[in-house]
């Protein structure tokens, strides 16, 4: 192999927590780049990547056909960290066997480490992780010891000599509490990465993309009052200058109260040229073609479905651009479509930009059917869709936003407000309070015949409610829209 650059590789296998393991190697400043599993070792190491992370994932061990490639892999001679299915599949291709248990583990467990192992060197023996499994390393593989256990069932092993390392549980969430310092371990002791990747050297690069693609042409970039679309504009006018970016603030209607008047300003700080336009309406109305349906499903206002909903919020927005470009005389093919796309919301909607073997969790209003067709066509600039959201608002301040838009956390949306409304004057026997605004036309209110809501009291138990005719209690504590 050539010489090694800092980026770490990591094999999706379908696990739902891949963003996180994702996030993990970044927040500890080491590159990180997602691949399928069934990547050709061929295609790894010419990456030259310093060490290879293989995911969980759903399947069995005993439904994959354990070819060449996987054991091609394992020997590249860069160290690689097996997590859940991980390791089932590098004691597999090793001559190792693998088991259906009689129960699944579950939750979060007790296991016993061996501190002498580079995993977990500076560890205690006893150590809090989350299992969720339910075949497990029987007949453990030649070259092999192990590491980790829960009561008989093996929960780590290792081939130090090959650079392998692999467990059973998963050290990328909260509840195995010592993951981080797992990964620190494995990244800058066993790979010997430097941790060079921050945000500092990330900006400049992701600079020279933006003028590598767009070229001479223009930029209109949508800012939906979040974070990542403000971040996303102030880091393009930075990139091409105020002549070349068209920044356009979408009211789409379910808005806090004053937040327009937050974008517009902070944004306008920073010498970005930027219009509002209200397409509340619009939004409210909007209809999309559903699951490659040929007919308009039912208006955003009746939709009840998550999924159908973002679909539809996510190609209204694609209209509203275009109607945008036409207004301005704009041809566009002249004209890119700038979007605040962050990792995870790739990786969510299964987009073939971040992984390809995981199931989509949902559908992101800025990766929907219309989005990937203009993405196919190339029309599309997305300066963040290599970072985390902890990472854009770190880059947001760099840029000069400021924190009270740098910080805010999403707004829930029209549905979770109503019922937050809801909860200030029935909930207060759970001993909650709760404090929110609402910037809505009241015709929208007055047009709910039911609302389904719910609530969690404990970590096992979901109370619900119907609650019919919601504007009478809704409509006293909503701020009127202005009709004009």
């Amino acid at each position: 192999m050539a010489e090694t650059r800092e980026a770490v590789a990591i094999l999706d296998a379908g696990a739902q927590y891949g963003k996180l393991i994702d996030r993990r190697v970044r927040e500890l400043n080491v590159c990180t780049e997602l691949f399928p599993l069934d990547t050709p070792a061929e295609e790894l190491a010419a990456g030259n990547f310093k060490a290879i992370i293989i995911s969980g994932g759903p399947q069995n061990i005993s439904q994959s056909s354990i070819d060449s490639n996987y054991r091609k892999i394992f020997e590249l001679g860069v160290p690689v960290l097996g997590l859940c299915f991980g390791m089932q599949l590098a004691n597999s291709v090793f001559g190792g066997t693998i088991v259906r248990g009689a129960e699944r583990e579950d939750g979060q467990h007790d296991i016993t480490v061996d501190t002498t192992s580079d995993l977990f060197n500076g560890l205690d023996e006893l150590q809090p992780v989350l299992l969720t499994h339910g075949d497990s390393v029987d007949q453990l593989a030649p070259g092999f010891r192990i590491t980790a256990r829960h009561g008989s069932i093996i929960s780590g092993i290792e081939d130090a000599s090959r650079k392998i390392y692999a467990v059973q549980f998963h050290p990328e969430v909260n509840l195995t509490v010592n993951g981080a310092k797992m990964f620190q371990n494995f990244l800058f002791n066993i790979a010997k990465c430097s941790g060079s990747y921050t945000i500092d050297t990330r900006e400049d690069k992701c600079i020279q993309e933006i003028k590598d693609v767009v070229g001479d042409k223009k930029v209109l970039v949508l800012v939906s009052g979040g974070v990542d679309s403000a971040v996303c504009a102030a880091l393009l006018n930075k990139a091409l200058g105020t002549e070349k970016v068209i920044a356009l603030h979408i009211n789409n209607g379910f808005m806090r109260k004053d937040e327009s008047a937050l974008v517009m300003t902070s944004l306008e700080r920073l010498g970005l040229n930027i219009d509002m336009v209200d397409a509340s309406e619009a939004f409210y109305n909007g209809r999309t073609h559903f699951k490659g349906s040929t007919e308009l499903s039912k208006p955003l206002k009746e939709a009840y479905e998550p999924e159908l909903k973002r679909n539809i919020i996510g190609d209204t927005f694609m209209q509203v651009a275009n109607d945008a470009v036409n207004k301005l005389n704009l041809s566009p093919s002249e004209v890119y479509l700038g979007q605040g796309t962050l990792r995870p919301d790739l990786i969510e909607s299964a987009s073939k930009l971040a992984s390809t073997q995981a199931d989509a969790i949902k559908t992101h209003h800025n990766d929907t059917a219309l989005v990937r067709k203009l993405r196919d066509e190339g029309r599309v600039v997305e300066p963040l869709k290599d970072y985390h959201k902890d990472e854009v608002r770190s880059l947001g301040r760099m840029l000069g936003l400021p924190d009270d838009l740098v910080d805010r956390q999403p707004f829930p949306g029209i549905c979770a407000c109503l019922v937050t409304h809801y909860l200030i004057h029935s909930s207060q026997a759970l001993g909650l309070q709760f404090e929110c605004c609402v910037h809505m036309r009241p015709s929208w209110v007055l047009g709910m015949k039911k609302l389904k809501i719910f609530w969690i009291t404990s970590p096992r138990r979901t109370k619900t409610r119907f609650l019919r005719r919601p504007q009478a209690i809704l409509t006293r504590h909503l701020v009127p829209f202005q009709e004009t």
